[in-house]
């Protein structure tokens, strides 16, 4: 018992070494923070605090670094940069031509080499084939899209 009082400082810093280990191997940042409590009282104990202050020493850095710490650098490591955006979520908002026919209940449309099935919006007109669409949003496997407006340069203005 009194090799490990003389040699305390020295345990709570491999213990210290050991958990900051095992904190590589799990990467959530919990043995981390451990490690630093453990850190922590291994300073208190090779400056000669008693054990009871080694363990409150402990105790107090650990739970701090937990409570306060890793939440904060768990928010910063796991940022969304909006890099995990799948190709979904880039189609609505696109304009696509039509290569047929779409009304309220069926119709195709070929969206970057996909063929999808489409539907125009409630309440909109049918497109017809060459007819731009803007898509409006997914559902299920069917495109819910708009048809952009048709200008007649045609008409006489009457």
């Amino acid at each position: 018992m009194e090799w490990i009082e003389a040699n305390a400082g020295w345990l709570w810093l491999v213990l210290a070494a050991g958990l900051a280990g095992v904190e590589l191997l799990t990467l959530d940042l919990v043995f981390l923070m451990i490690a630093a409590g453990a850190g922590a009282a291994g300073v208190v104990a090779l400056v000669g605090g008693p054990p009871a202050l080694q363990l409150a020493a402990f105790a107090a850095v650990a739970l701090l670094m937990l409570a306060a710490v890793r939440p904060v650098a768990l928010r910063h490591l796991r940022k969304d940069t909006g890099a995990g955006a799948s190709y979904l979520d880039t189609l609505p908002g696109r304009r696509v031509a039509a290569q047929g026919v779409i009304t309220g209940d069926a119709g195709t449309l070929a969206v970057d080499g996909d063929t999808w099935s489409a539907r125009v919006e409630p309440g909109a007109p049918e497109v017809a084939p060459g007819d731009e669409v803007t898509v409006l949003r997914i559902d299920g496997a069917t495109l819910v899209v708009r048809p952009l407006p048709r200008i007649d340069w045609e008409a006489d203005g009457a």
